[in-house]
């Protein structure tokens, strides 16, 4: 085992006692781990990915934020993020280090960085955010490599308590030409009227932010408002939403 192995198998004890012994981490809880490889080289770290082996998930990222242990941020990148999630053992993770470093050193590269997170249920990642939660998603994309001021869909869902409100907030929006919108002649089953505001966004919270105070703003007036925030664009949201009898009878 080369010294870059051995600094690795140390940091992976050091993390699990941390978890464990801090952060009462039980040791059976599926866990997102990351093994980075960084290059100047898009195309070779593609490579890369498409010799792993099948139990790693992969993506490479253009650009990845760096913190230092005084809290010192730097970009660098671009980096093959190589996945798997689930509950390993310490011996399992340093066999996971031994594994792809060995890869990366058959395309001259070296495995660069090893990190974990919590895996993000895919129920909860497509539940409706308030404004709070939505800042968060933004910090985890972030976190993930998604560059500050990167094109992001934003999607409001606002309610309106009747047909004829909900018109006139469509007008509203609509003449303030913000985005593309969706509204829904039939309440739910609470009698609500649901339309869809689709926003060509960015990944920057001061943006987003204001964005939804001055539809709020709007909502207001027409007796309506803001019930939720995803980052969907039209054609992901009908794959995650759509009508599942309406796939039936299409299919």
């Amino acid at each position: 085992m080369n010294d870059s192995n051995a600094d690795f198998h140390k940091h992976i004890d050091e993390l699990f006692d941390h978890m464990i012994n801090q952060l009462d981490y039980q040791t059976d809880e599926p866990l997102e781990w990351v093994f980075g490889i960084e290059s100047s080289d898009i195309a070779l770290l593609e490579k890369v990915g498409d010799r792993a082996p099948e139990s790693y998930e992969w993506d490479v990222q253009e650009e990845v934020e760096h913190v230092d242990e005084e809290g010192n941020t730097t970009m660098g990148g671009p980096m093959l993020a190589l996945r798997r999630c689930e509950a390993l053992t310490p011996a399992q993770v340093k066999a996971c280090v031994d594994e792809i470093d060995a890869l990366a050193k058959q395309f001259g590269l070296e495995l660069g960085d090893v990190t974990s997170y919590d895996p993000i249920d895919e129920d909860d990642f497509f539940d409706w955010m308030s404004l709070d939660e939505a800042h968060w998603r933004l910090r985890h994309y972030t976190d993930s490599g998604l560059e500050a001021d990167s094109d992001l869909p934003w999607l409001f869902l606002l309610f309106a308590p009747s047909l004829e409100e909900l018109n006139a907030l469509t007008v509203a929006l609509d003449t303030q030409s913000l985005g593309t919108i969706e509204s829904y002649d039939e309440p739910d089953e609470e009698g609500q009227y649901a339309m869809c505001l689709f926003i060509e966004g960015k990944n920057n919270e001061a943006e987003l932010t204001a964005m939804h105070d001055r539809i709020n703003a709007i909502a207001e007036v027409n007796n309506a408002e803001i019930v939720g925030i995803q980052f969907l664009d039209q054609e992901d949201f009908n794959d995650v939403f759509g009508d599942e009898d309406d796939e039936q009878e299409e299919a």
